[in-house]
């Protein structure tokens, strides 16, 4: 066999090994640890989430729910919802329909519990 046939039968095996193992797709988190830009149901969930807010007066907690992400994420046109606040705790309704949500100096985020059903109508 030549050199060229069997390194290419060898590049071949290789691609089809990498190609049938795959990469498993990774469940969205229930946590936001950093600031930064958060893809709905990719990189989060979808749900009620707080965040301790910001301990310095100086900066407050800045987010957005967004249906477009574009730019720098400031164009009032693709921001669903947004809040800058120096309270704490901060709380937000990310919701499945959400294309994003960005966070800036609120600390970390954690997906609240849904709260319980009534079991009542509607609840």
């Amino acid at each position: 066999m030549r050199a060229s046939t069997l390194l290419t039968a060898g590049a071949m095996a290789a691609a089809a090994t990498l190609l049938g193992a795959g990469t498993a797709a990774a469940e969205p988190a229930n946590t936001m640890p950093h600031d930064g830009l958060y893809l709905v149901g990719v990189d989060i969930f979808a749900g009620t989430w707080e965040a301790p807010g910001t301990a310095d007066p100086t900066y407050g907690c800045d987010w957005r729910r967004l249906w477009k992400v574009e730019g720098d994420n400031t164009d009032m046109k693709n921001i669903i919802a947004n809040n800058f606040t120096r309270l704490s705790p901060v709380r937000v309704e990310i919701k499945s329909t959400d294309v994003a949500f960005k966070t800036e100096n609120c600390g970390p985020w954690r997906l609240l519990p849904p709260p319980p059903s009534t079991g009542s109508f509607g609840g």
